[in-house]
């Protein structure tokens, strides 16, 4: 099949790769692209990404465009894979569509707009057809994107549904047999209404969001009462109707675009006529969580951080990504250099990303290494739960540190093994403010 895909952020190069990869002439279309002509000198860090881009860039397979009209006239799949915030961009690309189609072509929106967009672009296509008396016809499909970074690739190849919002049956059967490559070992394909499917993904996101929160107010709730959230997690999580996903607490959830698609959910609800009080409830919890490490430290280190020197594990909003949007470790670096103390951060992926947003400011540094920022610090946070955090050296720990205290966001270490080795350890939920 020809296909079109515009976007270019990971999802959209994930899907024009993957696509390709499986014999389709795929044309990604973009303004720019997140890498220059050397796709291996890109600041790609999707697994697997960069090699499966060049490999589909030299098949022919898969090609670049910056232009909208080529786009609109290549394909006869148009896969719409932007960011939420270009809905102008979606309306631009549904109106070229409809100008230039000489076909039945196919509408794939798989961008997360509030619910009732993609009516709204599929009637942008139609009118631009009726405008010219154009004999061929659009079948919106509205796929809801579940991927995740750090394991894109593997959720695009394996997915455990794929979920496609249409009215039309025709449509619905071409992206059956698009898809038929990944989804042989059983059928994981869902058909439902597209506002249906455009729900799915916001009350998806919102129950997570919502599992996260819970568990955050619980482990304020084990502080207060001297009990141990990891074990309250463990009898929670054995309970079948429970399960053990999304049941970690923390220092609260970011990300680019999941507190928003929360917020907006929470919005389309009070447009409809209630008070979506639960998921504002969700979404005050989380930003109070974002605060747990500050609110540790203040307590231990007695209302007075000037001049003490932290070193941070992890500013990325989750392990596999670079990206720090809205991540918990962006507020706690501020909050720190706020209050007069210092900080050294450290991340495997997100260091240039941390550099771009901070800049250059005397109170931050920034480490090549995980041990390398302890050096003098009077206080170790660890944000982010990269593997490489779960089994550190705890004598190197306390030998390089001024002081051996550990602010633990993510609940990685034993408190009784950390109080034995003469570390002073704070984590979440763990029974001590």
């Amino acid at each position: 099949m020809k296909i079109t895909v515009y976007g270019n952020n990971p999802s959209a190069l994930v899907t024009a790769a993957c696509l390709a990869d499986i014999g389709n002439e795929v044309l990604l279309v973009s303004s720019t692209f997140p890498f220059a002509e050397k796709i291996e000198e890109s600041s790609i860090s999707e697994p697997g990404l960069k090699k499966l881009l060049g490999q589909q860039l030299d098949s022919g397979r898969l090609r670049l465009s910056q232009s909208l009209n080529e786009g609109a006239e290549y394909g006869g799949l148009h896969f719409l894979l932007l960011d939420p915030e270009q809905l102008e961009l979606a309306e631009t690309i549904a109106g070229r569509i409809g100008m230039v189609i000489e076909s039945d072509t196919l509408l794939v929106n798989r961008t997360t707009f509030p619910i009732g967009t993609s009516d709204r672009l599929y009637e942008i296509v139609q009118d631009e057809l009726n405008q010219r008396g154009a004999p061929s016809h659009c079948h919106l499909i509205v796929e809801p994107d579940f991927m995740t970074e750090g394991r894109m690739i593997q959720n695009f190849r394996r997915p455990d549904r794929i979920l496609l919002g249409s009215d039309s049956v025709e449509g619905v059967e071409i992206m059956r047999d698009l898809y038929a490559p990944y989804n042989r070992n059983r059928d994981v394909v869902m058909t439902m209404s597209p506002r249906s499917a455009e729900l799915t993904k916001f009350a998806s996101n919102a129950m997570l969001a919502t599992r996260i929160s819970f568990m955050n107010e619980m482990a304020d709730v084990a502080e207060d009462v001297g009990a141990d959230i990891e074990e309250v997690r463990q009898g929670m999580g054995s309970d079948q109707r429970i399960g053990y996903d999304y049941l970690y607490p923390g220092t609260g959830f970011g990300g680019p675009n999941f507190a928003k698609d929360v917020a907006t959910l929470a919005n389309t609800i009070r447009e409809a006529g209630s008070a979506g009080q639960l998921l504002d409830a969700v979404l005050e919890i989380n930003e109070q969580q974002k605060e747990v490490l500050f609110r540790k430290a203040w307590s231990h280190f007695e209302m007075d951080l000037r001049g003490k020197r932290f070193a941070l594990w992890g500013i990325s909003y989750k392990p596999g990504s670079c990206d720090i949007r809205n991540a918990p470790g962006v507020e706690l670096v501020e909050t720190l250099v706020g209050q007069g103390a210092s900080v050294q951060i450290y991340d495997p992926e997100a260091m240039e990303s941390a550099k771009r947003y901070f800049g250059e400011q005397s109170a931050i540094s920034y480490g090549e290494g995980r041990d390398s920022v302890l050096d003098g610090a009077d206080g170790l946070m660890i944000v982010t739960e990269w593997k490489s955090f779960w089994s550190p050296d705890f004598n190197l720990l306390i030998e390089k540190m001024k002081t051996p205290v550990v602010f633990d966001g993510r609940n990685l270490y034993s408190p009784e093994k950390m109080r034995s080795a003469g570390i002073k350890y704070y984590g979440v939920g763990r029974g001590e403010k």
